[in-house]
């Protein structure tokens, strides 16, 4: 099972290097060809790695510098829900953290994941869309906004979803 914590911060930090020149494009690309064409070599199922991996190159490294401008975002409107029950927040359709509150422990429990309709285009995006649902128990509040300049309007949006929270979901004392 995938660590997605873990995955997304080998993902900033990679993407800081590229982003700061730490890491150019040729020396990524020397050495995704080097491991697509070792593990072709080492593993016959993995005989097409040579050749289709290295395709991917430009994408991956795009991504890597997106996800490195907006993650320390998503990390604060994750850190936002992260004290109120039966919350479901998702961020371009990408980043996923659902908040639920187990009885038994009287503990929120949080989880991360990539969005199962995960759409590239808006993690590329100048953009940034917040999308937050908590389920209030039969009822399911939506709250959905998209961001323009997202450095500059984070702030704003933060507290109107702490508001819609706040107004909407269960705040668990201590939890934070």
């Amino acid at each position: 099972m995938i660590d997605i914590e873990l995955l997304w911060e080998n993902y900033a930090e990679l993407g800081e290097r590229v982003t700061e020149g730490e890491l150019s494009r040729e020396d990524f690309e020397k050495q995704v060809y080097a491991f697509s064409t070792f593990l072709s070599g080492m593993n016959k199922d993995y005989h097409y790695n040579g050749t289709y991996l290295p395709h991917y190159i430009d994408e991956f490294l795009d991504f890597l510098e997106c996800f490195y401008r907006k993650y320390p975002l998503v990390k604060v409107f994750f850190e936002v829900a992260s004290c109120y029950t039966e919350v479901s927040l998702i961020i371009d359709r990408y980043w996923q953290q659902d908040c639920i509150f187990d009885n038994e422990k009287e503990k929120i429990f949080t989880y991360w994941k990539v969005c199962p309709s995960y759409e590239k285009g808006l993690v590329y995006s100048e953009e940034m869309l917040v999308e937050c649902s908590v389920l209030c128990e039969t009822k399911r509040f939506i709250y959905q906004s998209k961001i323009g300049n997202v450095e500059e309007k984070v702030l704003q949006e933060v507290e109107k979803l702490r508001e819609f929270l706040n107004n909407k979901a269960t705040l668990r004392d201590g939890e934070v």
